[in-house]
């Protein structure tokens, strides 16, 4: 490693602190200058709160591939690598310069202007500025790299796999641009980040998006492409299927943290009702007041679902009092004890947001609380931990 490089010369413990001050893109060109260097970086960020503090890791496959990431000490910038292919590169400097390039980032003196040149940043990737773009109209800040058409795959996967070795944290999701793209190179993309290979594990959420609705073909290959995945952590579906899709139980096979589905007219309350998934959001769905008066009834007399969280988007307006009254007046409740309760938030100058919420405990001690937010907005969370419902709601189990 040059000594002359500045940074370098700070003694362990400052470069140590230096390291986890600087800024993603500053990290990563450091990272690239030498083996020790990468090392280095690596270690400054497997702390436990540097590691935790990554709060978005995503590739995302449109018109264009970006890497996109987000921390907890930048709140309010996202970094952006994006990149971009050219046919052919010629006269590209060596690899060595990745440092000169980086250390002018240090530079006193303003450099006259030259006719920009590639730097080699890992294969057969090139950059030809460290300075980054900011755009302050989307708090994005962002770098252009360069590749081949033949090597855009494999240089992208193994600069991602060194951005996940310095930062300790392995890619999270593939935002898939499904429209974008045929039917076999959607699948090509599903099949290789979703299942283990050496050296890279699989990726564990996954976001499907379409710019306009969907034809039928586009069913088919959203069909084919949630039939694939192997998605565990979230899943978000960004799309409008046509009327003739249908829902399948294997799209949803393993437990998510998260499922949201920006138009869910095609998952039928029935299908709501089995679903496995922690917390499920459902917008522009087909529920109705009839399906708001199941979901009371079915609580109170027993019944429990495999998610934990749900929010719906009616496809009515609905009043939560008239569906409880008209249960309560059948005595659904006798068995259970029940509190409401009301607020009301001014959302701007001319309009307020009303909430309604009923807790309604059960024999077995746990609590469900069905809201309602505005006219067409609902929510059911259950809560299981009875010492801490008990602490939380006394009320409820006087």
């Amino acid at each position: 490693m040059p000594s002359e490089f500045p940074l370098f010369l700070l003694p362990m413990l400052v470069l140590d602190r230096v390291l986890k001050l600087v800024t993603p893109f500053e990290l990563v060109a450091i990272s690239l200058c030498s083996k020790k260097s990468k090392m280095l970086c690596k270690s400054a960020r497997s702390q436990l709160q540097c590691k935790n503090g990554t709060k978005e890791f995503t590739l995302k496959f449109s018109l264009k591939k970006e890497i996109r990431l987000k921390f907890d000490y930048h709140p309010r910038l996202e970094w952006v690598f994006k990149l971009e292919c050219f046919p052919k590169v010629n006269n590209i400097p060596p690899r060595k310069n990745v440092l000169q390039k980086f250390k002018t980032f240090f530079r006193k003196k303003k450099q006259a202007s030259q006719t920009p040149s590639y730097t080699r940043v890992t294969n057969d990737l090139f950059i030809n500025t460290w300075i980054p773009t900011e755009d302050d109209t989307t708090s994005e800040n962002s770098l252009q790299l360069f590749t081949t058409e033949e090597c855009q795959w494999s240089n992208a996967n193994s600069f991602i796999q060194h951005i996940s070795d310095i930062l300790n944290v392995p890619l999270w999701t593939i935002e898939l641009h499904f429209q974008d793209f045929i039917r076999e190179e959607n699948e090509r993309i599903i099949d290789f980040y979703y299942s283990d290979h050496e050296n890279k594990a699989a990726v564990r959420s996954l976001t499907l998006l379409g710019k306009h609705w969907n034809t039928h073909e586009d069913d088919e290959v959203v069909d084919s492409l949630l039939r694939r995945q192997d998605a565990k952590g979230k899943m978000n579906l960004i799309m409008k299927p046509t009327s003739e899709f249908k829902f399948r139980s294997e799209y949803f096979r393993n437990k998510l943290n998260l499922l949201k589905v920006q138009h869910s007219h095609w998952i039928s309350f029935d299908q709501l009702l089995e679903m496995d998934a922690y917390v499920l959001v459902l917008n522009d769905s087909t529920f109705m007041k009839i399906h708001l008066e199941s979901l009371f009834e079915k609580w109170s007399s027993g019944w429990t679902p495999k998610w934990r969280v749900i929010m719906i988007q009616y496809a009515e307006t609905v009043d939560i009092d008239d569906c409880f009254n008209k249960l309560n007046d059948m005595e659904c409740f006798s068995n259970a004890r029940v509190h409401r309760e009301e607020e009301t938030e001014e959302i701007n100058t001319n309009g307020e947001l009303k909430t309604t919420r009923y807790y309604i405990r059960r024999p077995d001690k746990t609590i469900g609380v069905i809201s309602q937010q505005g006219d067409t907005f609902g929510l059911f969370h259950i809560l299981t931990d009875v010492e801490e419902n008990i602490e939380l709601f006394p009320h409820l189990y006087m």
